[in-house]
């Protein structure tokens, strides 16, 4: 056991110890160092103001999206990265630390990607390569390396999910729920993802039927159902409805003539799901709205592909539910996902792909055999993985393209 937990442990710090420099390459190169103020901190501001006592932020911050409604100004995103501000809100005021949580929050999420692995007894360094892919050769690596607004809560739903699969793995009911609860609460389409979780859960039962296994455990829904309560409350306090949050009272929204959702903008949305950016005088024109190939800036995507198409060649049993459950909910996800007006304002990559990454990897572990001996066909996606998103992060964030 001593002897596990210690290389579990180095495993850890190797880990970091790779990550840390790419941070400071893009950190280095754009000038975002983490003790550098934080022009986007919405969740900040809504934190701040909740200690003050009230609901709205007061005033129009013209540069974030804020949300207007019975003539005042509310953060315009799911609640609950300001439930992690708070305390900190508390002793730090403004100069809360918001890159210095994003990167810890990161971090965590990679440490959590590494202890799954090990729940795989996958362990030394293809644990530790399989990780470093997961966090810094995919698009993860662009929403990973600040504190604004849009990006973090993206950053602590991927950490959030990775350890909610990781304790529903172990069985922990309680925990992985509220962590899956906390998720939603950032990106609300993790919800999608629940039948993953619930179905974890239900392996650990042994046999008992779903029905009982649910009667059973009835107390780990207090927390999520917490949460969940939460959130409906400030959303009908603010906006009159539990459901809503605020961002269909941003002007954008406001002005489209078919409003945030609609099933009209699937077919340009899916085109820029899957389109690879064309090249005009001997350039790649990466495109900084909507989006681009998902699997271009997360490579990951194609090593799934790669072993769902070796597992047909396996003689192992694969949990059939999940290896079905798990691609076909990722399907839906990005349907809905295009029925959006956009596919993000502003970014390198795809970022809101980002999203289904925790649970595409848990698909991946399933299917990695212990004898991997086709690990070397990946590290070529993983060079690619780092190089691409490494450049295309700083140059967007140095507005070069």
């Amino acid at each position: 056991m001593g002897l596990s937990k210690a290389k579990g442990c180095s495993d850890a710090v190797l880990l970091i110890l790779c990550i840390i420099p790419i941070y400071f390459l893009v950190w280095g190169f754009t000038g975002m160092m983490p003790w550098t103020d934080n022009p986007y901190n919405s969740y900040t501001l809504q934190a701040l103001a909740w200690l003050n006592g009230r609901l709205d932020l007061g005033r129009d911050y013209s540069h974030l999206e804020i949300a207007y409604y019975g003539g005042k100004y509310f953060v315009s995103f799911p609640p609950f990265p300001s439930y992690v501000m708070l305390p900190f809100a508390i002793f730090c005021g403004a100069d809360t630390p918001d890159h210095f949580i994003a990167l810890a929050v990161s971090l965590l999420g990679a440490v959590y990607a590494l202890r799954l692995l090990h729940e795989f007894d996958i362990k030394g360094m293809p644990a530790v390569f399989w990780a470093l892919f997961l966090t810094v050769g995919t698009n993860l690596l662009f929403i990973s390396v600040n504190g604004w607004v849009w990006f973090i809560a993206q950053n602590m739903s991927y950490t959030l999910c990775m350890m909610c699969l990781f304790y529903a793995k172990r069985g922990s009911g309680g925990i992985a729920l509220a962590l899956w609860a906390a998720a939603v609460g950032c990106r609300p389409f993790q919800a999608l993802y629940l039948p993953v979780v619930l179905y974890l859960l239900y392996e650990n039962s042994r046999g008992t039927n779903f029905f009982a296994f649910l009667k059973g455990h009835w107390t780990w829904c207090v927390a999520p159902a917490a949460l969940a309560a939460s959130y409906m409350w400030l959303n009908y306090m603010r906006f009159g409805s539990v459901l809503e949050f605020g961002h269909n009272y941003l002007p954008e929204f406001l002005e489209a003539e078919k409003g945030q959702f609609d099933w009209s903008y699937v077919r340009e949305n899916m085109q820029a799901l899957f389109k690879i950016p064309p090249i005009s005088g001997g350039k790649w024109m990466v495109p900084k709205f909507n989006g681009m190939a998902f699997w271009l800036v997360s490579p990951i995507f194609v090593s799934y592909i790669l072993y769902v198409a070796l597992s047909m060649f396996k003689k192992e049993k694969v949990n059939f539910a999940l290896a079905v459950g798990i691609p076909v909910l990722i399907g839906v996800h990005f349907l809905l996902l295009t029925a959006h007006k956009t596919m993000g304002g502003w970014h390198f990559g795809n970022r809101y792909t980002n999203d289904a990454l925790p649970f595409l990897f848990y698909g991946l572990l399933m299917l990695l055999p212990r004898e991997d001996k086709f690990r070397s066909l990946n590290y070529p996606l993983f060079l690619f993985g780092v190089a691409f998103n490494l450049i295309g992060t700083v140059a967007v964030y140095n507005n070069w393209i």
